[in-house]
């Protein structure tokens, strides 16, 4: 099987510093692949070298065989690689609603005031994407906030609203950057069984950088451990729990500890 996503020798390096050094992995088509370590292990760094928002010191990203390493991020995105952040990104004055229609006009090439007060073709696509948001807001439980400003949210359907915004833009495959951060024990649960769904029903593939690591071996296939930059393991949730560099770098530390 040919993989989704391949990173090949990946580094970053800012000054003398190096936050990423020769990391390799792949994430084949339909995987959750977790991409976990302690903080400054270099995670972040790997999804904003994978997502063209850096580019790397060495090394290749590639998606679908196609080289997108270095970005833009908006060419990223348009070749169905969305990425989700750690802090909700969100627009918090408007509407639930309008901010993943906001997501979903990242796929047209026109500009925004053609989007918005084009031609006959561009209203009907417009009503097409408002049609998808519907669908994508009762797919995430969030279509009775649908006009709520997006700020008056509960922390945790914050946190949805941010996986609706990247479904919006029609990914393929889908980066989250600590989609359990700040959930509860419940909340976090639910989230997993949220983002299993999306694979089983939407087909997307998943990478994942997560600290909570209950959800990671409950949901993960495959799993990439970062430390200070390199990777010391990689493979499934069993053989990785059970590794000896792993427990001491990363797992040694208690099961609820948000490292």
């Amino acid at each position: 099987m040919t993989a989704m996503l391949e990173v090949q020798g990946l580094g970053k390096r800012f000054g003398g510093l190096a936050a990423l050094e020769g990391l390799s992995f792949a994430v084949q088509p339909g995987q959750i692949v977790g991409l976990i370590g302690p903080n400054g292990a270099g995670k972040t760094t790997a999804f904003n070298l994978i997502s063209g928002s850096f580019a790397p010191s060495a090394g290749t990203v590639r998606f679908e065989g196609a080289d997108i390493t270095g970005g833009p991020p908006h060419r990223v995105v348009r070749r169905g690689l969305a990425r989700t952040f750690q802090a909700t990104s969100i627009y918090p004055k408007v509407s639930v609603a309008e901010n993943v229609l906001r997501g979903a006009l990242s796929r047209l090439h026109a500009s925004l005031p053609n989007q918005l007060f084009g031609g006959q073709h561009t209203r009907q696509h417009l009503a097409t994407l408002r049609a998808e948001v519907d669908e994508i807001l009762t797919l995430l439980g969030l279509q009775a906030q649908r006009e709520q400003a997006a700020g008056s949210l509960p922390y945790g359907l914050q946190k949805r609203l941010g996986v609706a915004i990247g479904l919006a833009t029609k990914p393929r495959m889908l980066l989250l950057d600590e989609p359990a951060a700040g959930l509860n024990p419940e909340e976090s649960a639910a989230f997993g069984r949220l983002l299993r769904r999306l694979r089983d029903e939407r087909g997307l593939t998943l990478l994942l950088v997560e600290h909570h690591m209950a959800l990671v071996m409950g949901l993960c296939e495959h799993i990439v451990v970062l430390v200070q930059g390199r990777k010391i393991a990689e493979g499934p949730p069993e053989g990785v729990r059970n590794d000896p560099a792993v427990i001491e770098a990363y797992l040694g530390a208690p099961e609820d500890c948000h490292a």
